[in-house]
């Protein structure tokens, strides 16, 4: 059985990235800006969190322990991942997908309004933010420190089954340790920006060449955002993957926070599929580069 993850223990994260950094040939941050037609993208690393085996259970075994070692690594990890958010543009328009943690894991994060700044982008200037979820790592920087609004402006656009899972007193009270705090999160966040959030249903256009795809299992109203703008084509595909290097090969392998870790792997599986047969650039809020996914036996590889 995988250890219960608390609050206690997502804040001491942070204690753990002196390890994960002393491993720089795998602990990278996602680099850009990307161009996808007319648009730009351009990846905010919030910071590197280190994913043990006991989160992602199928990897505490023999193939995930090989796996890890080959990438240099402890047979027991951790493996660093970035906790990424997007800045997407075009002309003067500014829109964001996720914001990172926040302050809410702890020291070690928070740097989405510091790369945000370093782009030019004030708070005040982002109009939009897109979210994939409602988990705290992808939610937690929309909150100052005070738990108030960070963009004062912007509007939250997210799928109605997310916002009813995450203010649903029922599930809040049957979720599992791993999910608990995540409640408080999503909570805090739906208040601060009460009155500006907007509920969609199903694929939707978000803006002229930027879609939503639901991408359900993680939760409930999980999402993907598709960027496109003639024959330019990318994939941002939220939390399809946590782990390139464990979840590539074994698309099987489930995360502790997945909501319904089958229809995880469904999702999972038929995505990665669609996107070894289209062709198409993909990144992700765990994922430190971006490109194109290839079969690779009864896993996927990405080239």
């Amino acid at each position: 059985m995988p250890r219960p993850i608390t609050r206690r223990s997502l804040l001491g994260a942070g204690a753990l990235l002196p390890l994960a950094l002393r491993r720089p040939a795998f602990a990278e941050t996602a680099s850009g800006p990307w161009r996808v037609g007319a648009f730009t993208v351009v990846p905010l690393t919030d910071g590197l969190f280190p994913l043990e085996p006991s989160m992602i259970p199928g990897a505490e075994s023999p193939a995930g322990r090989s796996l890890l070692e080959g990438a240099g690594l402890g047979p027991s990890g951790p493996s660093p991942e970035p906790v990424n958010a997007f800045l997407i543009r075009r002309g003067e328009r500014h829109w964001l997908l996720d914001a990172g943690c926040g302050t809410v894991f702890g020291p070690g994060f928070d740097r989405v309004s510091a790369a945000l700044a370093g782009q030019g982008v004030r708070p005040d200037q982002v109009e939009t933010v897109w979210l994939s979820h409602l988990h705290a790592d992808h939610v937690g920087g929309l909150l100052t420190l005070e738990r108030q609004a960070r963009f004062p402006n912007a509007e939250l656009v997210l799928q109605e089954r997310e916002v009813a899972f995450w203010s649903d007193a029922n599930a809040r009270a049957n979720a599992s340790a791993a999910l608990g705090p995540m409640f408080d999160t999503a909570s805090a966040v739906l208040g601060a920006y009460a009155g500006r959030v907007r509920r969609i249903a199903g694929e939707a256009e978000l803006t002229g060449g930027v879609h939503a795809l639901p991408l359900p299992g993680h939760t409930p109203g999980h999402m993907g955002v598709l960027v496109a703008d003639g024959a330019e084509r990318l994939l941002i595909w939220g939390d399809v993957i946590h782990s390139r290097l464990l979840q590539m090969p074994h698309p099987d392998w489930t995360v502790i926070w997945d909501a319904d870790p089958a229809q995880a792997i469904t999702t999972r599986r038929r995505l990665l599929d669609r996107a070894a047969s289209e062709s198409v650039r993909v990144a992700g809020m765990h994922m430190a580069v971006r490109g194109r996914i290839a079969r690779d036996g009864a896993g996927y590889v990405l080239t």
